[in-house]
């Protein structure tokens, strides 16, 4: 055993580091399911698995078939192919940088510390669930079927919150909207309509539309990011044609259907065209579910501190848990800011602390009377 006992950072970094070493861009998680099946059952977990697609598997253990405890983390990272090379996994001053690092291999090697140090403490016994899950970087199929295999009842998404308790999510309309214009030399603009100039204008009126400017107490601000936009060309022309492709941000309480017409009714001022590409509501918890108490006690015994209560911005596995009658609280280590980027890096000592809370809320299960 490396020195430090069961949650030291040495550990801690030795974990994360085998796990970044495995490829697992969305659609390619294979490898890593089989590595997690592999130190699941040397713990004496007999796992199993659920299929989700041809050649696609959630990993799953369970020592009950409703516990009320399911502890969840997605095994897929983003690709950043065209950033590949600047993506160097390494160690520097407390933190591992590496893809993934914080979204999500940081919260997998916590729940893997966590696990370790429950192995022979009767954790079999225990009303307790663990589910490692694919897809979730683009369609969250996994998390789709996973409440088909379990029904817990509370979950624990393992997500990077800076180890903030988030009881409520946001949703998102992503969006796909063409603007037209009209063509002519690049030297006689005058005599064109630049499409891409239209988009810039019409992007500056999205700030007006009033879901945008709501507030959340928990997840904050509304808001929309344009994620990509194509139109134009290298010849001297005014381009004719513009596409956006926009995420609007839906705030828990807000009618995902009064925004969207509230978008088509700015779009059709513009004589735009809008195609919507993904719809995924909000939620919001009450804050007095079992799942909700139980990770803020052991939050506040293992850290000596109230956890404090936030929202996610993003889009998580959560979404469809909660849908399908699962409280969720969506915890872990890492800053879900640096997520996705070249520079993408987790705490050592946040993965220590967030794999102590995790075992210290398996102990508290252990303890709660079992499910009939």
């Amino acid at each position: 055993m490396l020195p430090g006992g069961p949650f030291s950072e040495q550990k801690a970094q030795a974990e994360l580091l085998r796990l970044l070493a495995i490829p697992s861009e969305t659609g390619h998680e294979q490898a890593i399911i089989a590595y997690l099946e592999s130190r699941l059952e040397a713990l004496g977990l007999q796992t199993f698995r659920q299929k989700v697609a041809e050649g696609r598997e959630n990993l799953i253990w369970t020592s009950h078939p409703h516990p009320k405890l399911l502890i969840t983390a997605h095994v897929d990272t983003v690709p950043l192919k065209e950033q590949q090379g600047l993506v160097q996994q390494r160690v520097e001053d407390g933190y591992v940088f590496g893809k993934g690092s914080a979204d999500v291999k940081g919260g997998i090697a916590a729940l893997l510390l966590a696990l370790e140090s429950m192995a022979g403490q009767g954790l079999e016994a225990a009303s307790i669930a663990v589910a490692f899950t694919v897809d979730e970087e683009q369609g969250g199929a996994g998390s789709r079927v996973l409440p088909e295999a379990i029904q817990a009842e509370g979950a624990v998404v393992l997500e990077p919150t800076g180890l903030a308790l988030c009881t409520a999510q946001a949703g998102s309309l992503e969006v796909r909207i063409t603007l037209m214009g009209r063509s002519a030399h690049g030297s006689a603009f005058e005599a064109g309509e630049n499409a891409i100039h239209k988009a810039a204008a019409l992007i500056e009126k999205f700030r007006s539309l009033r879901f945008v400017q709501a507030t959340h107490f928990l997840v904050g601000s509304g808001g929309f990011n344009v994620m990509e936009i194509r139109g134009g060309q290298h010849l001297l022309v005014v381009p004719d044609r513009c596409e956006l492709y926009v995420d609007f941000r839906i705030l828990p309480g807000q009618d995902i259907a009064l925004a969207e017409q509230e978008v088509r009714t700015l779009l059709s001022q513009e004589e735009a065209a809008l195609e919507v590409l993904d719809v995924s509501p909000p939620y919001a918890l009450r804050g007095t579910e079992m799942i909700v108490e139980l990770l803020q006690e052991a939050c506040k015994e293992v850290l000596g501190r109230e956890a404090p209560f936030r929202g996610m911005p993003s889009w998580t596995d959560a979404q469809h848990l909660y849908s399908a009658g699962i409280p969720a609280v969506i915890f872990g280590p890492g800053d879900l800011a640096v997520s996705h980027t070249p520079w993408e890096h987790v705490s050592l000592e946040e993965v220590v602390q967030a794999a102590r809370v995790l075992a210290r809320a398996m102990e508290k299960t252990a303890l709660l009377p079992s499910p009939s």
